[in-house]
C-alpha cells in the first residue's frame, strides 16, 4: 500500500492516504484522480464501487469539519514522486502499518479495509 508523508500542516510529518479536496463541483472521483495525480505522479484507476469508508472528521487549527471518503484505487502507470504537499512516499506492507505514525485513524483503518479486500475477507 502506498502512503504519503504530509509535508504541510495540519499534521505535517504524519502518514496519511494521497488524495486531497474536490474542487467546486468537482466530480468525487475526477478530484480523486486529480489529486492523486498532483501528489504522486500517478495514474489511478477508480470508480463509486471502490469507496471503502465514509468519515466525518475535524481537520486543521480552526477544528474545520471535513466528510473523508476513503478508496481502494490500482495503479495504472506512473513511478512514485512526491509533489504537491507531499514530503514523502512510501509503499508500505500489512506488517509496517501499525507502525506507522497517522495523522487520522481512519487512514489506518483505510488501509486494513483495503489489505482485507486484497486478501479476499472484505466480503463478510
Amino acid at each position: 500500500m502506498l502512503v504519503s508523508m504530509r509535508g504541510t500542516e495540519p499534521m505535517k510529518g504524519k502518514f496519511d492516504v494521497p488524495g486531497g479536496f474536490l474542487l467546486a463541483g468537482e466530480d468525487p472521483i475526477d478530484g480523486l484522480r486529480r489529486e492523486v495525480r498532483e501528489e504522486t505522479g500517478l495514474e489511478i484507476e477508480v470508480s463509486m464501487d471502490d469507496c471503502l469508508q465514509i468519515v466525518p472528521h475535524t481537520y486543521g487549527d480552526e477544528d474545520d469539519f471535513v466528510l473523508s471518503i476513503g478508496f481502494k484505487a490500482r495503479l495504472v502507470s506512473g513511478e512514485p514522486k512526491p509533489d504537491d504537499d507531499v514530503a514523502e512516499l512510501r509503499w508500505v506492507t500489512e506488517e509496517e502499518i501499525d507502525d506507522l505514525d497517522f495523522a487520522w485513524d481512519h487512514d489506518r483503518d483505510l488501509f486494513r479495509k483495503a489489505l482485507q479486500l486484497e486478501k479476499g475477507k472484505g466480503d463478510g
